[in-house]
């Protein structure tokens, strides 16, 4: 048996981050002290924190763009690693059809511990269409 999650369990764990509703489902496998990198050029949500409040405050802000109960789309492109890996790499895509709409992709870098916890998140952000989307240059 693989020591880490696979890569299909970290596309289901992922799925739920995608459900603003089941949030608390994401957040059972976030580590109380996990560290939360947020990367992306002159992004106003970027910044490195720890814990799984900092990544419930950055989901909640993520998802404040969206509306994930009507056509917008936040959808898993591909999970790679996992498994015998500690380290994975999860791409996913958003597709907001709002008022503004974009189109967006954005890369997760994801540790986990032994006991299947996120404890280290690098998330590169598509801040080219964000900006766009919040009103930012």
């Amino acid at each position: 048996m693989s020591p880490y999650p696979s890569a299909g369990t970290i596309e289901g764990i992922f799925h739920y981050r995608t459900i603003p509703s089941q949030a608390d489902k994401f957040e059972q496998y976030v580590s109380d002290s996990a560290r939360i990198h947020i990367f992306g050029q002159d992004f106003k949500l970027g910044g490195h924190s720890k814990g799984k409040k900092a990544f419930r405050e950055f989901n909640q802000r993520m998802h404040a763009l969206a509306d994930l109960d009507g056509d917008d789309v936040i959808e898993i492109v591909n999970v790679i690693g996992g498994g015998e890996q500690a380290w994975a790499a999860v791409n996913t895509r958003c597709v907001f059809k709002g008022k503004q709409g974009f189109y967006s992709e954005n890369v997760y870098l994801v540790k986990f511990d032994l006991e299947g916890k996120i404890i280290d998140v690098k998330i590169f952000m598509d801040t080219k269409h964000a900006h766009a989307h919040i009103g930012e240059d």
